[in-house]
């Protein structure tokens, strides 16, 4: 009598064993996505397929892109102000500038620039042209000359190339457009013991407040050769300037 419900106890557990297993197998099947049932629905779905549309990195990819600006075929002039870093450490000089762009394509552009400088002696330059007046007016012969050769004004040509472009928005008041520019010129500088080539090249970034106005600045090396009394020299120079362009 115990053996059999003993077996019969054994028999009870395994039906209510094999019950809880099948119950949670047919649950699982049950909770299974059915894949190609849901893709198929997204299509008939109008609000998932928008949003899916407008999560596409291409389309994202083609706002960047657009320019405020069609520079192609286009004619820009610009006033621009700066001055020389280095060079005589005697005189410090100021610039004016015009120029006129013409731009191929939006990203390479020719141009001639301008510039009338200005030319003033700095304190090391003043401290030496005062010893200098005080030695011939009390008579003597001045062991030292400030011996400068002032640069009047250059003329060259140039060429810009503009490998980035961007967007940035400034204390949230507007999304602006720049540009960041290579630059590359020759030319002549006339000093005050004639004219004599100059070469430059730099780097420039520009700022589009509208479809016509840009704001600019950029920082150039220069290199020409002067003639002081003592004897010809090379001067590296280094030149900032900010400026206004105004596009055709």
């Amino acid at each position: 009598m115990k053996s059999l419900s003993l077996l019969f106890s054994i028999v009870l557990l395994l039906t209510i064993t094999e019950k809880s297993f099948g119950a949670q197998a047919r649950n699982q099947k049950n909770s299974q996505i059915n894949v190609s049932s849901d893709v198929d629905t997204l299509g008939g779905n109008e609000d998932l397929l928008k949003m899916a549309q407008s999560l596409r990195s291409q389309t994202k990819t083609r706002i960047v892109q657009d320019r405020i600006v069609d520079r192609r075929n286009k004619l820009e002039f610009a006033l621009s102000y700066g001055g020389f870093v280095g060079g005589d450490s005697y005189i410090k000089t100021q610039s004016m500038g015009i120029a006129a762009n013409y731009h191929i394509t939006p990203r390479w552009s020719l141009g001639v620039q301008y510039a009338d400088l200005t030319s003033s002696l700095t304190p090391e330059g003043k401290r030496m042209y005062d010893i200098y007046r005080e030695s011939i007016n009390n008579g003597g012969t001045p062991a030292y000359v400030v011996d400068v050769d002032l640069p009047l004004s250059s003329t060259m040509a140039v060429i810009n190339w503009y490998p980035i472009y961007g967007k940035t928005s400034f204390l949230d008041l507007g999304i602006t457009q720049f540009d960041m520019y290579l630059i590359a010129g020759a030319g002549q500088i006339t000093l005050s013991s004639g004219e004599t080539p100059i070469l430059s090249a730099g780097l420039g970034v520009g700022a589009w407040l509208s479809k016509h106005l840009s704001l600019r600045a950029e920082i150039k090396y220069q290199t020409y050769q002067d003639k002081p009394i003592t004897g010809s020299r090379t001067l590296n120079t280094g030149m900032f300037n900010v400026g206004m362009g105004w596009i055709l």
